[in-house]
């Protein structure tokens, strides 16, 4: 063997045995971490998690599909302002509660009082010219047969003029002043006739001015009026967006008025999901609001039914309308809330929400380990609070594990502490 390949051989051999030595030491964790000591028992669950396992039970549940629904009021004004003016005073506050008639809002009513003043003046004085064109009218009849008369005499005129001209015994200049009297007669006469005739037209034009200056003063007097704003229903104030001395403009809004007492919830919901629901029926008629007011533990469930369905679609969706009890007062009108209805009846499990992972599968505890078990989803429901999923699969018999695990894995050790109830239908 040369010294080349002997300055290579002892360090090979040393690491070929270090590798001998680390894989026995691998496969062999007890003789590595050494034996135990007589008389101790190791517990194969010392460090597995504690965790809950119910027994689903198959049956007949009645899926629901979550919506979520604005509560409004059938009966909800926004009240505005019938001109612009100052508000003088504001008499109600957000959320006080008024009977019909009540003054609202109170609104500077000068400007307004000038108005009807102006058009009242201008309405007067249409009245005073119609009338005067009325007389004009009846002097002119009278006069006509005085125009026509003098239109007769110096027609007559004219004539004695031309006879005495025919035998030299005037001059042309007389001749020319008769004639141009008799002219003058004749257009005075035209003129008459034509005022006459023109009578009926000026009325009309007069007429069709005062039915103009009528309707005005009526807004304006109506207007005044109103501005005074009163309740038109007993109701709550909802929203005040003005306040004492702000300046408004006609058809501003001034404040919302609703009737709490015809509340109702509006909700969309894809027509897809309810293919198979009679909406005619009322739904399933058992239907329950979970109104989220805060944390988990402020859920108020409220009873609602389905009055009313939109039958127009828009884009694959419904339009439905929900009535609540009439003592759910303590709702929020415009406010959101979670509405679960009932869909059709299935054969299904119902296991908690925390049971289900990637809305795929569960695990099942056998002999304290984690077998994980394909599932399909079916629907949701929600009862006494608590969110439970309803999921088809091979659970018959089965501990299922009720426990939400972040590491959740097949066969790993877990340690069952207690058994929850299953889900139990009203």
């Amino acid at each position: 063997m040369s010294i080349r390949w002997r300055r290579w051989l002892y360090p090979l051999l040393v690491l070929i045995v270090g590798a001998a030595v680390g894989s026995w030491l691998m496969s062999n964790p007890v003789a590595r971490a050494g034996k135990p000591e007589a008389g101790v028992v190791v517990d194969p669950l010392l460090d597995a998690p504690t965790v809950a396992a119910l027994a689903p039970l198959s049956q007949s549940y009645a899926p629901q599909m979550q919506l979520y629904s604005q509560l409004q009021s059938r009966q909800q004004v926004s009240v505005t302002s019938p001109a612009s003016a100052d508000v003088l005073a504001v008499r109600v506050q957000e959320g006080d509660s008024v009977e019909a008639g009540a003054v609202l809002i109170e609104l500077d009513t000068r400007a307004l009082t000038r108005q009807v003043d102006q058009l009242a003046a201008r309405r007067q004085d249409l009245n005073a010219r119609r009338a005067l064109e009325a007389q004009q009218h009846d002097s002119n009849k009278k006069a006509l047969d005085i125009e026509r008369n003098l239109v007769a005499i110096a027609r007559r005129s004219v004539e004695r003029l031309t006879d005495l001209k025919a035998r030299n015994l005037t001059s042309s200049s007389e001749m020319e002043v008769v004639e141009r009297t008799y002219q003058n007669q004749l257009l005075a006469l035209q003129n008459r006739e034509l005022a006459i005739a023109r009578f009926r037209l000026v009325d009309q034009q007069y007429q069709a001015q005062g039915v103009d200056l009528d309707s005005q003063l009526d807004q304006a007097k109506q207007a005044l009026a109103e501005a005074t704003i009163s309740a038109p229903f007993a109701g709550r104030v909802s929203r005040v967006l003005v306040q004492v001395g702000a300046q408004v403009q006609s058809g501003a809004a001034l404040l919302t008025l609703v009737d709490p007492d015809q509340q109702q919830l509006v909700a969309w919901a894809a027509a897809s999901s309810l293919a198979g629901v009679d909406l005619l029926s009322g739904l399933s008629g058992n239907l329950a609001l979970d109104a989220q007011l805060g944390n988990q533990a402020d859920i108020q469930t409220v009873g609602v039914a389905l009055s009313y369905v939109d039958p127009a679609s828009d884009g694959g969706s419904l339009r439905l309308f929900f009535a609540t009890d009439p003592g759910a007062n303590t709702l929020v009108l415009n406010r959101y809330y979670r509405l679960w209805i009932d869909l059709p009846r299935v054969e299904a499990f119902a296991v908690p929400q925390t049971s289900v992972y990637s809305d795929q599968y569960v695990y099942r505890v056998e002999n304290d380990a984690l077998v994980r078990v394909p599932v399909q989803m079916v629907g949701d429901r929600l009862q006494d609070g608590e969110l439970w999923r309803l999921v088809t699969g091979d659970l018959d018999g089965s501990k299922v594990l009720a426990t939400r695990l972040q590491e959740a894995a097949q066969g790993l050790a877990v340690r069952v502490a207690s058994t929850p109830n299953s889900l139990v239908l009203r």
